[in-house]
């Protein structure tokens, strides 16, 4: 990938930092392919972020996790 994770660097963003080895393009478009087919949008500037489409709807929820 282009970065590690949570990396709040140019390096980062999505579509517009190229500068980067070939494997890490091919597998952040690979990454970008399969949660749009799957209804999820991606944030410009982290690689990693994912929400799915309509998620404002949704109360949020605040479970405990034990």
């Amino acid at each position: 990938m282009p970065t590690g994770y949570d990396d709040f660097t140019e390096r980062a963003h999505r579509d517009d930092y190229m500068r980067l080895p070939v494997a890490a393009i091919k597998n952040r478009a690979l990454l970008e392919t399969i949660m749009q087919e799957h209804g999820f949008e991606g944030l410009p500037t982290e690689w990693w972020h994912f929400d799915f489409k309509g998620w404002q709807r949704f109360p949020i929820s605040d479970q405990p996790i034990d």
